[in-house]
Protein backbone atom coordinates (compact mmCIF):
# COMPACT_ATOMS: atom_id res chain seq x y z
CA UNK A 1 0.00 0.00 0.00
CA UNK A 2 1.37 3.38 -0.94
CA UNK A 3 2.00 6.17 1.52
CA UNK A 4 -0.09 8.94 0.02
CA UNK A 5 -3.60 9.71 1.30
CA UNK A 6 -5.09 7.92 -1.70
CA UNK A 7 -3.50 4.48 -1.50
CA UNK A 8 -3.87 3.98 -5.26
CA UNK A 9 -1.75 7.05 -6.01
CA UNK A 10 2.06 7.02 -5.90
CA UNK A 11 3.35 10.21 -4.31
CA UNK A 12 6.70 11.37 -5.72
CA UNK A 13 9.02 14.14 -4.54
CA UNK A 14 11.54 15.17 -7.21
CA UNK A 15 14.51 17.23 -6.03
CA UNK A 16 16.53 18.70 -8.89
CA UNK A 17 18.02 22.15 -9.39
CA UNK A 18 17.38 22.15 -13.15
CA UNK A 19 13.97 23.68 -13.76
CA UNK A 20 13.71 22.11 -17.21
CA UNK A 21 14.14 18.65 -15.70
CA UNK A 22 11.56 19.35 -13.00
CA UNK A 23 9.09 20.80 -15.50
CA UNK A 24 9.43 18.13 -18.19
CA UNK A 25 9.48 15.08 -15.95
CA UNK A 26 6.99 16.62 -13.55
CA UNK A 27 4.50 17.33 -16.32
CA UNK A 28 4.84 13.83 -17.75
CA UNK A 29 4.42 12.09 -14.40
CA UNK A 30 1.62 14.40 -13.28
CA UNK A 31 -0.34 13.47 -16.41
CA UNK A 32 -0.57 9.89 -15.17
CA UNK A 33 -3.70 9.16 -13.09
CA UNK A 34 -1.83 7.09 -10.51
CA UNK A 35 0.89 9.64 -9.71
CA UNK A 36 1.13 12.80 -7.62
CA UNK A 37 4.36 14.80 -7.89
CA UNK A 38 5.95 17.59 -5.86
CA UNK A 39 9.03 19.29 -7.42
CA UNK A 40 11.68 21.16 -5.39
CA UNK A 41 14.99 22.76 -6.48
CA UNK A 42 17.34 21.75 -3.64
CA UNK A 43 18.11 19.20 -0.95
CA UNK A 44 17.14 21.63 1.81
CA UNK A 45 13.76 22.17 0.18
CA UNK A 46 13.27 18.42 -0.13
CA UNK A 47 14.10 17.92 3.54
CA UNK A 48 11.73 20.73 4.55
CA UNK A 49 8.84 19.23 2.56
CA UNK A 50 9.46 15.78 4.01
CA UNK A 51 9.66 17.17 7.54
CA UNK A 52 6.41 19.08 7.01
CA UNK A 53 4.59 15.80 7.46
CA UNK A 54 3.46 15.01 3.93
CA UNK A 55 4.00 11.37 3.10
CA UNK A 56 5.88 10.35 -0.05
CA UNK A 57 6.36 6.93 -1.58
CA UNK A 58 9.43 7.88 -3.61
CA UNK A 59 12.02 10.67 -3.54
CA UNK A 60 14.02 11.21 -6.74
CA UNK A 61 17.21 12.88 -5.58
CA UNK A 62 19.68 14.60 -7.90
CA UNK A 63 23.22 14.18 -6.55
CA UNK A 64 24.51 17.48 -7.97
CA UNK A 65 22.30 20.22 -6.57
CA UNK A 66 22.46 22.87 -3.84
CA UNK A 67 22.62 21.41 -0.35
CA UNK A 68 23.69 17.90 -1.36
CA UNK A 69 26.67 16.68 0.65
CA UNK A 70 27.05 13.27 -0.88
CA UNK A 71 26.16 10.07 0.92
CA UNK A 72 25.59 11.87 4.22
CA UNK A 73 22.43 13.50 2.86
CA UNK A 74 21.14 10.25 1.40
CA UNK A 75 21.72 8.43 4.67
CA UNK A 76 19.94 11.20 6.59
CA UNK A 77 16.81 10.85 4.46
CA UNK A 78 16.90 7.05 4.67
CA UNK A 79 17.11 7.16 8.47
CA UNK A 80 14.54 9.93 8.97
CA UNK A 81 11.99 8.58 6.49
CA UNK A 82 12.36 4.79 6.44
CA UNK A 83 8.98 4.23 4.75
CA UNK A 84 10.00 6.38 1.76
CA UNK A 85 12.09 4.97 -1.10
CA UNK A 86 15.07 7.30 -1.59
CA UNK A 87 16.39 6.98 -5.15
CA UNK A 88 19.38 8.59 -6.87
CA UNK A 89 18.21 10.46 -9.95
CA UNK A 90 21.22 11.53 -11.96
CA UNK A 91 22.89 11.56 -15.32
CA UNK A 92 26.42 11.30 -13.98
CA UNK A 93 26.54 9.09 -10.87
CA UNK A 94 29.52 6.73 -10.86
CA UNK A 95 29.19 3.01 -10.21
CA UNK A 96 31.12 3.41 -6.96
CA UNK A 97 28.80 6.19 -5.78
CA UNK A 98 25.71 4.13 -6.62
CA UNK A 99 27.10 1.13 -4.74
CA UNK A 100 27.86 3.26 -1.68
CA UNK A 101 24.39 4.83 -1.84
CA UNK A 102 22.79 1.37 -1.90
CA UNK A 103 24.92 0.43 1.09
CA UNK A 104 23.49 3.32 3.15
CA UNK A 105 19.93 2.41 2.22
CA UNK A 106 19.06 4.06 -1.10
CA UNK A 107 16.47 2.10 -3.08
CA UNK A 108 18.29 2.44 -6.36
CA UNK A 109 19.63 4.59 -9.16
CA UNK A 110 17.50 5.94 -12.01
CA UNK A 111 19.49 7.56 -14.85
CA UNK A 112 18.00 10.75 -16.26
CA UNK A 113 18.43 9.20 -19.71
CA UNK A 114 15.82 6.54 -18.93
CA UNK A 115 12.85 6.78 -21.36
CA UNK A 116 9.74 8.32 -19.81
CA UNK A 117 7.65 5.15 -20.05
CA UNK A 118 10.41 3.13 -18.39
CA UNK A 119 10.71 5.83 -15.74
CA UNK A 120 7.08 5.33 -14.72
CA UNK A 121 7.46 1.58 -14.37
CA UNK A 122 10.70 2.02 -12.44
CA UNK A 123 9.07 4.43 -9.99
CA UNK A 124 6.22 1.96 -9.51
CA UNK A 125 8.81 -0.73 -8.80
CA UNK A 126 10.70 1.19 -6.12
CA UNK A 127 7.43 2.44 -4.61
CA UNK A 128 6.53 -1.21 -4.01
CA UNK A 129 9.73 -1.64 -1.99
CA UNK A 130 12.01 -3.14 -4.62
CA UNK A 131 15.50 -1.86 -5.46
CA UNK A 132 16.32 -0.75 -9.01
CA UNK A 133 19.66 -0.25 -10.73
CA UNK A 134 20.23 -0.37 -14.50
CA UNK A 135 21.42 -3.68 -15.94
CA UNK A 136 24.50 -1.87 -17.26
CA UNK A 137 25.48 -1.04 -13.68
CA UNK A 138 25.14 -4.67 -12.59
CA UNK A 139 27.22 -5.85 -15.54
CA UNK A 140 29.97 -3.32 -14.91
CA UNK A 141 30.04 -4.12 -11.21
CA UNK A 142 30.37 -7.84 -11.86
CA UNK A 143 33.13 -7.36 -14.43
CA UNK A 144 35.18 -5.18 -12.10
CA UNK A 145 34.83 -7.48 -9.11
CA UNK A 146 32.47 -5.10 -7.35
CA UNK A 147 30.10 -6.29 -4.64
CA UNK A 148 27.28 -7.09 -7.05
CA UNK A 149 28.55 -10.37 -8.52
CA UNK A 150 27.30 -13.49 -10.30
CA UNK A 151 24.71 -11.29 -12.02
CA UNK A 152 22.76 -10.87 -8.78
CA UNK A 153 20.31 -8.03 -8.30
CA UNK A 154 20.76 -5.54 -5.48
CA UNK A 155 17.99 -7.24 -3.50
CA UNK A 156 19.56 -10.67 -3.96
CA UNK A 157 22.85 -9.30 -2.69
CA UNK A 158 21.13 -7.84 0.38
CA UNK A 159 19.49 -11.20 1.09
CA UNK A 160 22.82 -12.98 0.66
CA UNK A 161 24.53 -10.64 3.11
CA UNK A 162 21.87 -11.36 5.72
CA UNK A 163 22.22 -15.10 5.13
CA UNK A 164 25.95 -14.76 5.75
CA UNK A 165 25.12 -12.92 8.98
CA UNK A 166 23.15 -15.97 10.12
CA UNK A 167 19.60 -14.66 9.69
CA UNK A 168 16.73 -17.00 8.86
CA UNK A 169 14.38 -16.38 5.92
CA UNK A 170 11.74 -15.16 8.36
CA UNK A 171 14.16 -12.69 9.96
CA UNK A 172 15.36 -11.48 6.56
CA UNK A 173 11.76 -10.98 5.42
CA UNK A 174 11.07 -8.86 8.49
CA UNK A 175 14.25 -6.78 8.06
CA UNK A 176 13.61 -6.15 4.37
CA UNK A 177 9.84 -5.70 4.78
CA UNK A 178 9.09 -8.46 2.30
CA UNK A 179 7.19 -11.72 2.51
CA UNK A 180 8.98 -14.93 3.38
CA UNK A 181 7.88 -16.32 0.01
CA UNK A 182 9.69 -13.45 -1.75
CA UNK A 183 12.85 -14.16 0.24
CA UNK A 184 12.68 -17.84 -0.73
CA UNK A 185 12.35 -16.80 -4.38
CA UNK A 186 15.42 -14.57 -4.01
CA UNK A 187 17.31 -17.47 -2.41
CA UNK A 188 16.47 -19.74 -5.35
CA UNK A 189 17.79 -17.07 -7.70
CA UNK A 190 20.94 -16.61 -5.62
CA UNK A 191 21.70 -20.34 -5.51
CA UNK A 192 21.06 -20.70 -9.24
CA UNK A 193 23.35 -17.81 -10.17
CA UNK A 194 26.10 -18.88 -7.78
CA UNK A 195 25.86 -22.58 -8.64
CA UNK A 196 25.16 -23.36 -4.99
CA UNK A 197 23.14 -26.36 -3.83
CA UNK A 198 21.66 -24.56 -0.81
CA UNK A 199 21.82 -21.37 1.26
CA UNK A 200 24.74 -22.67 3.34
CA UNK A 201 26.87 -23.30 0.27
CA UNK A 202 25.86 -19.90 -1.13
CA UNK A 203 27.07 -18.25 2.08
CA UNK A 204 30.37 -20.17 1.95
CA UNK A 205 30.96 -19.07 -1.65
CA UNK A 206 30.04 -15.48 -0.81
CA UNK A 207 32.47 -15.35 2.09
CA UNK A 208 35.20 -17.02 0.05
CA UNK A 209 34.75 -14.55 -2.83
CA UNK A 210 34.39 -11.63 -0.38
CA UNK A 211 31.13 -10.43 -1.87
CA UNK A 212 29.07 -10.38 1.33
Amino acid sequence: MFGSENSSVISVLIADDHQLVRDMIGAFIEAQPDFDITPVPSYDDALAVLESGKSFDVVLLDVNMPGMKGLECIETLVQKFPKTSIVIFSGSASDAYVKDALDVGAKGYIPKTLPFKSLLNTIRLVASGEVFVPSSFLSTAAETGDEVNFGMSANELRVLRKVCAGLSNKEIARDMEMTEVTIKMHMRGICSKMGAKNRTQAAVIALREQIA
